[in-house]
């Protein structure tokens, strides 16, 4: 009773694991936005601001945060938790958990986050340098159901471009997150839907998540449990031959 009961234990603890492989690079963050952006975008609405937002992630300050929501609003000083999404772990079994996941899917995140490295970059794409706000509402675009009213055609142009970059092709919007190592998403939680009120989905850089030795000891837990599982699933088997 002892090596089946042992065995079993194996098997659950093995199951368990597997299940807590979707959460793997995603934690709860803290957010406060400071006030502070580095340029505005405005239409005929008004004047909005736009760029690279200024931040404390966890406390400690970031390179900043930008948005990918023209929809809802933030206000100086607000705070809010979010889940932090490593934009290299982003994949059709979790892409439904971001805040546009189930309208733009990983093509879509793959767009914005083209033009999020851009912002945080030299702000270029093909030879041609964009301003901030052009980026920006480039971004705002994508995420919008059938655009946003004011886009210029420079902006125009740069949506269009990065569309044509990915076209729709799942595997290759995979393939180039998965490179993204160093950006994040971070996606209200609770996310009660866009328009909705919530603080805005904000994309960060550099976001220190101790993943590394976590990595490791997940891997070296995992293989340590479905070896113990086949042990005793082995040693279940002598034994009934003994028996028997």
């Amino acid at each position: 009773m002892k090596t089946k009961a042992g065995g079993l234990a194996a098997i659950a603890s093995a199951a368990l694991l597997c299940l807590g492989l979707p959460a793997f690079g995603q934690q709860v963050v803290s957010v406060d936005y400071t006030g502070g952006y580095s340029t505005t975008w405005g239409n005929a609405s008004g004047d909005y601001g736009a760029g690279v937002y200024t931040a404390t992630i966890n406390g400690a300050s970031s390179p900043g945060i930008i948005c990918d929501d023209f929809n809802d609003d933030v206000t100086s000083g607000q705070k809010w938790n979010a889940k932090a999404y490593e934009a290299s772990s982003l994949a059709s079994g979790n892409i439904g958990s971001t805040l546009f996941g189930n309208t733009i899917g990983l093509t879509g995140y793959a767009e914005v986050a083209t033009l999020v490295s851009m912002m945080f970059g030299n702000g270029s794409y093909l030879g041609v340098t964009y301003s901030q706000a052009e980026i920006a509402s480039a971004i705002w675009d994508i995420t919008t159901p059938h655009g946003i009213q004011g886009l210029d055609l420079k902006a125009s142009l740069l949506v269009l471009e990065v569309e044509a970059a990915f076209n729709g092709n799942v595997s290759k919007a995979t393939a180039y997150l998965a490179t993204l190592t160093n950006l994040w998403i971070l996606t209200p939680d609770p996310m009660t839907g866009v328009g909705s009120g919530e603080p805005q989905e904000m994309w960060t850089e550099g976001l220190h998540v101790p993943e590394g030795g976590a990595a490791f000891m997940f891997l070296l837990l995992a293989g340590a449990t479905c070896f113990g599982a086949m042990f005793f699933k082995y040693r279940n088997q002598l034994g009934n031959r003994e028996t028997a």
